[in-house]
């Protein structure tokens, strides 16, 4: 029997790479933010700390000063938690045999499968899921999403690293402006007062919000609608930028079959967030037997924070 003519993805890792990388800036807005690290402990460990409480005391003349002070009595372990996701992929050999507009051979398979599993990490990321610890053979691993990372009472970080409350906008959506908005980051500031790269991953209905609600005029102006030419159309004006009292906040659109809901936004300093990776998204061919040709893809990794208390998240009381 003369060997399969299909690709081999095995040999096309280098470009299933570079796709990779291409659905990390487009279509997984979270996952290409973040930092990605090596991993080897299906149960990672990082370590968390924040500054003392401020003193405005003053200093007596002659009191000695080398009492001494536990610099890192406030040090807490965060502990993740690996998990694997696997898509598998099937071409038929009629497929492979074939040409039709949606050319059905396995590196094609491979590479739709990466894409779908790619939005299948972002979803993970983003999601209100709670930690599960794995158990060989019984149990999956469940890596905690943001929306566990970010939740006042999270069963998953350390009580005095939870994202304050202050921090979570869980209001209304109609009430939801300007002045909230500061005030989230505000609290956010109070907690990370080194914020330097801020970014708001808003849903599609969360970002309409602040585009429509959000507008800030200098005396008499109002917002600015673009004319088209002979086509009696508009272009509305778009924010990809927020000034907060803290600086500036760059918005990018959340993947909206990967976040919890159109209405949910994370506020995220990418300082403060990695992702463990032990495998990125890799294909594997498996023999053929005479019936379909065959493969999968698959990744594993879990979401790691330095510091959830210094995040943020807009979840409306009456979030869609």
């Amino acid at each position: 029997m003369a060997a399969p003519t299909y690709s081999s993805t095995v040999g096309n890792r280098e470009s299933l790479k570079q796709d990779a990388e291409l659905l990390a800036a487009d279509i997984t807005p979270v996952t290409g933010l973040l930092a990605h690290k090596a991993e080897k402990n299906k149960r990672p460990r990082t370590l968390m700390d924040k500054l003392k409480s401020v003193s405005t005391a003053g200093h007596i003349e002659g009191d000695v000063t080398n009492g001494g002070r536990d610099a890192f009595s406030q040090v807490a372990e965060f502990a993740g938690q690996a998990q694997r996701l696997v898509n598998p992929y099937s071409v038929s050999k009629e497929q492979e045999q074939e040409d039709s507009a949606v050319v059905s051979n396995m590196v094609n398979a491979a590479q739709k499968s990466m894409t779908e599993l790619a939005v299948d990490k972002e979803a993970v990321i983003c999601g209100d899921q709670v930690k599960v610890s794995d158990v060989p053979g019984t149990t999956a691993g469940v890596t905690p999403g943001l929306g566990s990372l970010t939740n006042a009472t999270s069963v998953d970080v350390d009580a005095a690293y939870r994202t304050p409350a202050a921090s979570i906008y869980s209001g209304l959506k109609a009430s939801f402006d300007d002045a909230a908005l500061g005030a989230v980051i505000a609290s956010m500031w109070g907690e990370s007062t080194m914020i330097q790269d801020l970014w708001l991953v808003a849903g599609a209905d969360l970002r309409e919000h602040i585009v429509s609600e959000f507008t800030r005029t200098a005396g008499a102006a109002s917002q600015i609608d673009y004319n088209v030419s002979g086509g009696g159309q508009t272009i509305p004006w778009m924010v990809e930028l927020i000034d907060s009292q803290f600086g500036q906040v760059k918005m990018k659109n959340g993947n909206p079959n990967a976040l919890p809901s159109a209405d949910r936004g994370y506020l995220i300093n990418p300082e403060l967030l990695y992702v463990a990776e032990y495998q990125g998204i890799e294909s594997e061919n498996y023999p053929f037997l005479g019936g379909n040709y065959t493969g999968a893809v698959d990744t594993r990794f879990a979401l790691m924070s330095t510091g959830p208390n210094g995040l943020g998240k807009i979840e409306f009381s009456d979030e869609a």
